[in-house]
């Protein structure tokens, strides 16, 4: 089938026209008709789409069902059992720097339960900072904004799609609907400004990083989490990474080109994380398997003894490409760059 229409963009972080095809592919998750191109920079070696779909039909990338706009379910901090909250509870007042949690000392099965609850704690909620006031870029229907208000933050978010942000908005009532580089937000007003899986979708990733930063009051910080085309999984699958999710992704990040892309933006990469979930790798394997013919087997993967098998397996082995810094998702958080304007 024919596809949407499109434009053929030059590199989106260097503006070189030169680039060399990676990987076409269709889309493997919605359908949207058409085949489209991943493509390596001559000159800077960024991944991005091209031709991209123009800017007028890149909605209709996106159904009415698609994940993010659905309804919420924040992934809450504190609850589960009581020796489960008293963990989490210990370990976002010392570590994450939630004081108002402070509560009597903790026991030793504690104190273990909390350290072992730490890494999972830093990845669904951001570490206390200033007067708690978070915006979430790209916010769906809300799950991030939800958990974040449930522990003491007063929140707000940007989204583009109308449905998707209704339902975000029984969680804040500053849900602003339309595109983040038009959204009438004051400069300074929030001590964390996040975008998750928001800059791949984009086609001027350095302006939404320079607007984000604008946004950021004194000590606040910007996080970032993208698929990371450097990551084991891209590298293994190719064209049948599931991180491509073409026609959706306009870019693909690896550590080097979004640290490029920050700096261009004006800020400075504090620090970058590595996730690898089974599901991610799974996800591919199937994408590799049909692109083989092999249906049978791909449906196999899904199938729930052979899924629990292999998910257990790659639960063991992918801790290794953590802490190699081959993750499937990176995730950065940065600053403005003192003494050095944005990149016009």
């Amino acid at each position: 089938m024919a596809g949407l229409p499109t434009i053929d963009a030059p590199c989106f972080l260097c503006g070189a026209d030169e680039s060399t095809p990676c990987w076409s592919t269709p889309d493997r998750a919605f359908s949207v008709p058409g085949v489209y191109t991943v493509v390596r920079c001559r000159r800077c070696g960024f991944l991005y789409q091209r031709p991209r779909v123009c800017d007028e039909r890149l909605a209709d990338c996106y159904p009415d069902h698609y994940p993010r706009h659905q309804e919420p379910s924040p992934r809450l901090a504190l609850e589960g059992s009581v020796a489960r909250v008293r963990a989490a509870r210990y370990a976002l007042a010392t570590d994450l720097g939630y004081d108002a949690l402070r509560g009597d000392p903790a026991d030793a099965l504690t104190r273990l339960r909390a350290r072992l609850l730490r890494r999972r704690l830093r990845w669904d909620v951001p570490a206390w900072r200033g007067r708690g006031r978070y915006l979430d870029v790209g916010c769906g229907s809300g799950g991030s904004i939800g958990a974040a208000k449930a522990l003491g933050w007063r929140v707000a978010g940007i989204e583009v799609d109308e449905a998707a942000a209704a339902k975000a908005r029984r969680f804040s009532d500053q849900i602003y609907v339309g595109d983040v580089l038009t959204a009438d937000v004051s400069p300074g007003a929030f001590d964390v400004v996040s975008a998750f899986h928001v800059l791949e979708h984009v086609p001027d990733p350095v302006a939404l990083v320079r607007r984000m930063l604008e946004w950021l009051a004194p000590d606040g910080l910007v996080i970032v989490e993208v698929p990371n085309a450097g990551g084991l999984g891209a590298a293994i699958f190719g064209r049948a990474w599931s991180g491509l999710e073409l026609p959706r992704h306009l870019s693909h990040f690896t550590p080097a080109s979004l640290t490029r892309a920050v700096e261009q933006g004006g800020g400075r990469v504090l620090w970058c994380w590595h996730q690898a979930k089974p599901r991610y790798y799974l996800w591919s394997l199937g994408h590799w398997l049909r692109d083989r013919g092999f249906d049978t087997l791909a449906r196999a993967v899904q199938w729930r003894a052979v899924y629990g098998v292999l998910k257990l397996g790659l639960e063991m082995l992918l801790p290794l490409a953590t802490r190699a810094r081959r993750g499937e998702v990176i995730r950065i958080g940065f600053v403005p760059r003192a003494g050095a304007p944005p990149t016009q």
